[in-house]
């Protein structure tokens, strides 16, 4: 591999596949993409175990990359342990991983995801919203997002409802059309 950009494109490419469920083809394209700087390669290993719902390997794999390379930000460990600080209750670390996530990785919805129920349990039902407008856009396919974005937007209504009556009204036609086609909720599913 040429390039640190170049094992990057690699390792998104992976993730991507992974990310569909398309394992085996992640893999082999890890495999014949060439030696990787071994964080990398071990990011995308950990992304393997993500999408296969083995988080303990997953964390197992980020935390080896990132003892080789420590200033290495990986989003879907920085999302793991911050589901970890939420369930413990630490939502002001919680929220900065999320946000570390979102910042690593851009596209990484579930970070939108987890970031806008967390913004919901204290109140910030606006802040939720721009999470899951934003859930939306990475995801225009995805019921779950359109279904949080409609139940916080219903939030938001009781308060003022002139403001937000629009957008509900659109995004529970997109929910209600993609219900109608049978599309299915992501992986991370409603608050």
């Amino acid at each position: 591999m040429s390039t640190a950009n170049d094992a990057k494109t690699v390792r998104d490419s992976v993730t991507q596949l992974l990310a569909r469920g398309e394992i085996d083809a992640g893999m082999k394209l890890l495999k014949e993409a060439g030696p990787l700087p071994q964080f990398i390669e071990l990011e995308c290993i950990g992304n393997m175990h993500f999408y296969k719902r083995e988080l303990q390997k997953a964390v197992e794999a980020y935390e080896r990359a990132i003892t080789i390379q420590p200033d290495y930000g990986i989003a879907r460990y920085q999302y793991l342990v911050g589901t970890q600080d939420e369930k413990k209750n630490d939502l002001v670390a919680a929220f900065k991983r999320y946000q570390s996530a979102i910042g690593i990785e851009p596209t990484f919805v579930d970070a939108y995801f987890e970031l806008g129920g967390l913004l919901v349990k204290v109140g910030d039902f606006e802040g939720a919203a721009q999470c899951y407008r934003d859930a939306v856009k990475l995801a225009p396919n995805d019921l779950s997002a359109h279904h949080n974005l409609s139940s916080v937007l219903a939030k938001l209504a009781a308060t003022g409802p002139e403001k937000h009556a629009d957008e509900r009204q659109s995004v529970d036609a997109a929910y209600a059309k993609l219900k109608e086609i049978g599309a299915n909720p992501s992986s991370t599913g409603k608050w």
